[in-house]
C-alpha cells in the first residue's frame, strides 16, 4: 500500500513540475497582466522566480519597483531603483519613482525635495503630503495649488487636494476637486478613496459605500479600500452584512491590528463576550481608543469589573466625550460598590442632550445610595427635556438620512421614551426605518398610529399604505391610501413610484 501512494504522490509531483515549465517571456506576460488587473501579490510572485533566474533582468526590475511601490513597500521600491541605477538600468520616471518610495516610507525631507525638483503634478502632490506630514500647512497648500497648473497627470493630486480640503474645513472645495479626481481616473483608487472619505465627511454614507465598493472591486488587495468598506457597513448599522468581508481580511491581514477589532466587533454583535475578550487581549495595550474600549466592554461582560476599572478610567480622563466609555465606567463603578464616583461619572452625561433614559435611571441610582437625590432634581431643573428631545430629533434625521437604521431606530425609540406615541412623524420614521431592516410587522403597527394622528400628512399616509401593499395584509387599502397621497402631493416622486408599483401588484 505505501509503495502505491509512493508512486502516486511522485506521478502528482512530476505533473506539477511539468505545470510549471512556463517561459521567462510568458512569465514576465503573466506578471504584466496581473498587475494591470491590480493583483499585485501575484505580480511579484512571478517576477521572484523572473528574478532568481536572471537577477538583472531590466523588464523584471521595473515592474517590481512599481509594484513594491503599490504594496506599499518604500524601502524595497528604494533599494530596487538604487540597484538598478548601479546596473544603468534608469526608467524615464526615475526620480518619480523614487519620490514615491520616500513618502511611503516616511522620509519627509528627502519627499519634499525631491517632489519640488520634479516639478509635476505628482512630483508637486508628493511634496505636499510631505509638508503635511512635516507640520507646514501653509506648503502643502501652495505645493497643491501649483500642482494644479504643472505638466502630468492629475488626478492623485486633485484627490489628496480634495482630503486636504475636506480636513480644514472646506468641503465645498473638496467635493469639487474629488469630483475632478474621478474625472481624470474613473477607476483610480485615490479617487475613488478621496470621494468616499468627503462623501462620507458630508454625511452621504450610501454614496460613500458605493464608492469603497468600487474601489475595493477595482483594486481587490487594497487595504484602505476594504477596510473602508466593511467600515462603512459598520456606520451605518449593516456590520453582520461585512462578515464575508471581514473573513476575507482576518485570511489576508491575520495580524492586522483594524481587522482584529472588526471581528472583536462582530463577536460582541454575537454575545460572545469570551472571543471578544481573547482576540483583544493580544492587542489590549493599543493605543486605539475604539479596541481599548470594546476589550474593557468585554471584561465588564465576563464578570470582571475590577479590571475594567483602571482602563475605562484612562479612556475617559483622555477623552472626557466618549460616551460609552462613561457609561461603561459608571456600571463598572457600581458594580464594585463605588456609587459615588458612579454618580460623578455618569451625571453630566445623564443631564446633557445625549442623555438616555438608562443613563438618567443610573444617575438616579447612584444618587439614592448616597443620599443625594436633591442635586439630580436641581440638575434637571437646569436641563430641560426640551434641549435633549431637539438633539435626539437631530441626531435621528441625520441616521436616517445617511441610512443608518438601526442607529435611526435606536434614536426615535429613545424619543418615544421620552414623548409617548403622541408624536405622528416620530412614528412614521420609526416605521420606515424598521421596514429597511426587515421588522415589517412592527413597521406596520407604528404606521397605522402614525396614521391615526397625522391622517392628511401625505408621507405618513404614504409610509402606511406602502406598508400595507409590501406586507400583502391589505394591499385594497394601502393602494386606496397611495392614492390619497399622490392627490396632496402630486410632485412628490417617491409617493407616485409607489403607487405605480402598488398599481402593479394589484
Amino acid at each position: 500500500m505505501r509503495r502505491v501512494l509512493h508512486l502516486i504522490s511522485a506521478s502528482a509531483l512530476a505533473l506539477m513540475l511539468t505545470g510549471c515549465d512556463v517561459s521567462p517571456e510568458e512569465r514576465l506576460a503573466r506578471a504584466q497582466q496581473a498587475f494591470e488587473e491590480h493583483r499585485f501579490s501575484a505580480t511579484r510572485l512571478d517576477l521572484g522566480t523572473l528574478l532568481q533566474a536572471d537577477e538583472n533582468d531590466p523588464q523584471a526590475l521595473e515592474l517590481l519597483v512599481r509594484t513594491q511601490l503599490m504594496l506599499g513597500d518604500g524601502v524595497g521600491a528604494e533599494a530596487t531603483l538604487t540597484r538598478m541605477d548601479g546596473l544603468g538600468i534608469r526608467p524615464a520616471d526615475h526620480q518619480e519613482l523614487l519620490a514615491e518610495a520616500f513618502i511611503i516610507q516616511g522620509a519627509l525631507a528627502s519627499a519634499a525635495a525631491a517632489g519640488e525638483a520634479l516639478a509635476t503634478a505628482n512630483g508637486l502632490r508628493i511634496a505636499a503630503l510631505a509638508y503635511i506630514g512635516l507640520g507646514e500647512s501653509d506648503a502643502a497648500r501652495d505645493a497643491f495649488y501649483r500642482g494644479l497648473d504643472a505638466d502630468g497627470d492629475r488626478s492623485r493630486l486633485y484627490a489628496d487636494y480634495a482630503r486636504f480640503a475636506a480636513l480644514n474645513g472646506d468641503l465645498s472645495r473638496a467635493r469639487s476637486l474629488a469630483r475632478q479626481a474621478l474625472e481624470a481616473d474613473p477607476d483610480g483608487l485615490d479617487p475613488l478613496l478621496a470621494s468616499a472619505d468627503i462623501a462620507q465627511t458630508a454625511g452621504a454614507y450610501p454614496q460613500a459605500l458605493k464608492y469603497y465598493e468600487q474601489a475595493h472591486a477595482s483594486w481587490p488587495e487594497s487595504r484602505a479600500a476594504l477596510l473602508g468598506r466593511i467600515g462603512m457597513l459598520g456606520d451605518m448599522g449593516k456590520m453582520q452584512d461585512a462578515r464575508d468581508l471581514v473573513s476575507d481580511a482576518a485570511r489576508r491581514m491575520p495580524n492586522d491590528p483594524d481587522v482584529i477589532y472588526l471581528q472583536a466587533r462582530l463577536a460582541a454583535d454575537d454575545g460572545d463576550w469570551t472571543r471578544v475578550r481573547t482576540l483583544l487581549q493580544p492587542i489590549e495595550d493599543s493605543e486605539d481608543t475604539r479596541t481599548q474600549q470594546l476589550y474593557a466592554r468585554s471584561l465588564l461582560e465576563l464578570d470582571l469589573p475590577e479590571q475594567a476599572l483602571p482602563k475605562l478610567t484612562a479612556i475617559v480622563r483622555r477623552s472626557p466625550q466618549a460616551v460609552e466609555a462613561r457609561r461603561a465606567l459608571a456600571d463598572a463603578q457600581m458594580a464594585l460598590g463605588d456609587a459615588g464616583a458612579a454618580f460623578d461619572t455618569i451625571g453630566p452625561l445623564a443631564i446633557s442632550a445625549n442623555g438616555t433614559p438608562g443613563d438618567i435611571a443610573l444617575y438616579r441610582k447612584a444618587a439614592d445610595r448616597t443620599g443625594r437625590a436633591g442635586q439630580v432634581a436641581a440638575a434637571f431643573a437646569n436641563a430641560p427635556p426640551e434641549r435633549r428631545i431637539a438633539a435626539l430629533l437631530a441626531q435621528a434625521d441625520a441616521d436616517m438620512r445617511a441610512q443608518r437604521w438601526p442607529a435611526a431606530i435606536a434614536a426615535y425609540e429613545q424619543l418615544r421614551r421620552w414623548t409617548g406615541d403622541s408624536n405622528a412623524m416620530v412614528l412614521n420614521n420609526i416605521a420606515y426605518a424598521k421596514s429597511r431592516t426587515g421588522q415589517t410587522a412592527q413597521a406596520l403597527s407604528h404606521a397605522r398610529a402614525a396614521l391615526k394622528l397625522a391622517p392628511d400628512n401625505a408621507s405618513v399616509i404614504d409610509t402606511a399604505g406602502w406598508l400595507m401593499v409590501q406586507s400583502g395584509q391589505d394591499r385594497a387599502r394601502g393602494l386606496q391610501l397611495l392614492e390619497k397621497a399622490a392627490r396632496l402631493a402630486p410632485d412628490n416622486a417617491d409617493i407616485a413610484e409607489h403607487l405605480k408599483q402598488a398599481r402593479k401588484r394589484s
